[in-house]
C-alpha cells in the first residue's frame, strides 16, 4: 500500500454512499480518515473520528484540508458543482494530491443518458473544472460504478469496498469498476435461490417508464428518476453496460470479482 496517499477526507459522509465509503476507510489501518461537514448539519459521526465542521460559506475549508492527501466527495445535491468547486479550490491551496468527485453512478459522459438526466450536469461541470485545474498539480479520479447493487434490489447499502486509491497515482480519468456483470434475470434467479421460493414477475414497458420518469422530473418531482435510472442501466446504448465500449479497471484497482449468489444471500439475510 502506497504511503503517498494516506490522509483521506470524506465530504458527504452522512449519506448512504458516504457512510459506506467512510466505514471502509475507517476499517483500513493504511489510512487516516476524517470528515468534512457543514456546521448546520445535524449528522452524528463515530466519536473517534476527526470531524471538521465548516460554515455554509466554507471560509474554514483551507484549514480543514491542510495535511490531507485525498478528498472524496459524495455530495449529491443539484448545486453540488458549486460546492465541489469551492472544495477543489481550497484543496489545491492546501496541497491535496487527489480529488474524487461525486460520480459513483451512471456514466455521465454518455450523451443519451444525460438527455434523460439533465440535473446530472453538475457532475460533468465538476469534472470539467477538475480538468482545468490539472496544471495546478491536483490529480483526480472519477468512479463509474453503475447503481449500488444493494439499492438496485431495494436494500440498504452494506459497506463492501472503498474506492481503491494507491494504484492510481498521477491520474486524471474516469474509472469503470463493477464486482460482477449480470442481467436482471440472473439477479432474479439468485433472489429466488436465496429465498427458496418462486417470485411473481411483472413486465413493464421501458419506454413508457422513461417517458413518465422524465415528465415527473420536469415537474420537480425527482422520484421519477428511479424509473429513468432503471432505463439507462437496462437499455443498450445508454452507458449502463459500459463493458460494451470500455475496459473495466477492476484489475488495475485490485478489485476481485464477487459471487452473485453469496452477495444476494447476504443482503436477504441482513
Amino acid at each position: 500500500m502506497s504511503s503517498a496517499l494516506k490522509n483521506v477526507t470524506v465530504v458527504g459522509a452522512a449519506g448512504k454512499l458516504g457512510t459506506s465509503i467512510l466505514a471502509n476507510f475507517d476499517a483500513d489501518p493504511n489510512f487516516n480518515v476524517s470528515i468534512l461537514s457543514r456546521k448546520s448539519s445535524k449528522s452524528v459521526f463515530p466519536a473517534h473520528l476527526v470531524v471538521h465542521r465548516v460554515s455554509d460559506e466554507y471560509p474554514e475549508l483551507l484549514e480543514a484540508l491542510k495535511g490531507q492527501d485525498v478528498v472524496i466527495s459524495t455530495i449529491s445535491k443539484a448545486a453540488a458543482d458549486v460546492q465541489q468547486k469551492a472544495i477543489i479550490d481550497s484543496a489545491i491551496k492546501a496541497g491535496v494530491k487527489r480529488f474524487v468527485p461525486s460520480e459513483f453512478g451512471s456514466d455521465t459522459r454518455n450523451e443519451k443518458a444525460m438527455k434523460i438526466f439533465p440535473f446530472f450536469k453538475h457532475k460533468l461541470n465538476t469534472v470539467e473544472y477538475l480538468k482545468s485545474k490539472e496544471r495546478e498539480g491536483l490529480t483526480w479520479s472519477a468512479f463509474v460504478t453503475g447503481p449500488p447493487f444493494e439499492l438496485y434490489v431495494k436494500m440498504p447499502i452494506q459497506p463492501r469496498q472503498r474506492p481503491p486509491l494507491a494504484p492510481l497515482s498521477n491520474t486524471h480519468y474516469f474509472i469503470q469498476k463493477k464486482p460482477f456483470h449480470v442481467s436482471q434475470n440472473q439477479i432474479l434467479a439468485s433472489l429466488e435461490k436465496a429465498t427458496d421460493k418462486k417470485w411473481d414477475v411483472a413486465y413493464v414497458d421501458a419506454e413508457e417508464k422513461k417517458k413518465i420518469g422524465i415528465e415527473t422530473m420536469k415537474k420537480g418531482d425527482f422520484s421519477g428518476a428511479i424509473g429513468s435510472i432503471r432505463y439507462v442501466n437496462s437499455v443498450k446504448g445508454y452507458g449502463g453496460d459500459y463493458t460494451e465500449y470500455e475496459e473495466m479497471s477492476n484489475k488495475l484497482l485490485g478489485v476481485q470479482g464477487e459471487d452473485l449468489d453469496k452477495v444476494v444471500r447476504g443482503i436477504v439475510e441482513g
